[in-house]
């Protein structure tokens, strides 16, 4: 199931996406600059270039001053062509802009949702394993030099795969996602080779003919967590399907384990959930992300004001992200507690920014923490209230 650590990661990227988006735009916006002012070479009139080489200049510059202010250049005394290249650099700019915000932001979305996907995936690799087993021993030709293995049993007569194979919900669920392994029964025997016939615990496994249904939850198990998740193979493949493998893999692991275990309780074997309140956490990833994105100048100051020795431009872009993100949380959430919300964004520095950005981000959001505090600006209710003293 996923936790809130991950969407937040979710948001962090989408942001990051954007903002590297802002500079590809704006650096496409300053080329049309250039390319308005190139001397033109058909033309019988002579080209003054140093004149419209300061013309380039002085538009590009109008231009950046116009992006940072999201207002369009109105410099009197200006030549017209000037004000006009760069006015229609902006425009540019704020289209593809609105274009690029809505487009991540459903990709912000579609990232989560597809780790239903990645987890009915492993279910059915398991399925999977263990039909290609129970072709492979029904084989009756073999290479020469082929390794000799037990067969008196396989994945495939696992209790455990048998319930994933017959689970309709499991097969509903994959058609609706358009999740199959179809395509890539190559991998699968390559997996089923290299991975499980080579691994001393599956092989003693196959060597008994019957097993109770503890000894088949113990392998299925063990598949799962020590080859599908850890042996190279697999794992890297599973990153070549989902880019977002790393990150995502940790929940999706919890899920299959738990679905795994149920099929020995009474009720039978059972799905999980992706959340328990997916409109809830929707709410969360879109508030945090356009919350971000919208209050950007205000975050700015207030960051501005506790880095008085540093110049937050120079902040590199990933913690100055990470930081508005946790402004953002804890001045849009009140549900969430101030320390919550502090540690998360530290552990997201650690991870995924420079080995001195947990300090960094600790000490920033403590003092700003407290100063908001203070003005009456933090206001918290409910479980905000806990662990904020």
């Amino acid at each position: 199931m996923i936790n809130r650590r991950l969407l937040r990661v979710k948001v962090m990227q989408a942001v990051y996406a954007l903002r590297q988006a802002e500079l590809a735009n704006s650096q496409i916006a300053i080329d049309a600059i250039e390319e308005t002012f190139q001397p033109d070479l058909n033309s019988m009139q002579p080209q003054d270039k140093r004149q419209l080489e300061g013309y380039r200049k002085l538009a590009s510059v109008l231009f950046g001053e116009a992006i940072k202010t999201d207002t369009p250049a109105d410099d009197e005394g200006t030549p017209a062509k000037v004000l006009k290249a760069a006015n229609d650099g902006l425009l540019f700019y704020r289209m593809r802009g609105k274009k690029d915000r809505n487009h991540l932001a459903q990709m912000m979305i579609g990232k989560v949702q597809s780790i239903y996907a990645d987890y009915l995936r492993v279910l059915l690799l398991l399925v999977e394993l263990g039909h290609q087993a129970q072709i492979d021993r029904e084989r009756q030709y073999r290479d020469v030099d082929e390794k000799p293995f037990p067969f008196d049993s396989t994945l495939n007569d696992n209790s455990v795969v048998k319930a994933l194979a017959n689970h309709k919900p499991l097969t509903n669920d994959a058609i609706r996602n358009a999740v199959s392994w179809t395509d890539d029964l190559p991998f699968v025997r390559k997996a089923l080779k290299e991975a499980l016939k080579e691994d001393d615990t599956y092989r003693a496994y196959c060597q008994q003919e019957t097993h109770t249904a503890d000894e088949d939850q113990a392998l299925v198990q063990y598949v799962l967590r020590t080859l599908i998740f850890k042996h190279e193979i697999i794992r890297d493949f599973l990153a070549e399907i989902d880019l977002s493998w790393s990150e995502n893999s940790e929940v999706v692991r919890g899920m299959a384990i738990k679905t795994l275990k149920s099929s020995q309780h009474m009720e039978g074997l059972k799905l999980e959930p992706l959340t328990d309140d997916w409109e809830e956490d929707e709410r969360f990833l879109n508030t945090l992300f356009n919350n971000a994105l919208n209050n950007d100048a205000e975050y700015e100051q207030l960051l501005g004001d506790q880095l008085q020795n540093w110049d937050v431009e120079r902040v590199a872009m990933l913690d100055r992200i990470i930081l508005k993100l946790a402004v953002c949380e804890l001045l849009s959430f009140p549900g969430i507690p101030v320390k919550v919300t502090i540690n998360e964004y530290i552990e997201l520095a650690k991870t995924y920014s420079t080995p001195k950005s947990g300090k960094f981000v600790n000490g920033v959001l403590d003092n700003l923490s407290a100063k908001l505090t203070n003005e009456g600006k933090l206001r918290k209710s409910g479980r905000g209230l806990l662990d904020n003293k």
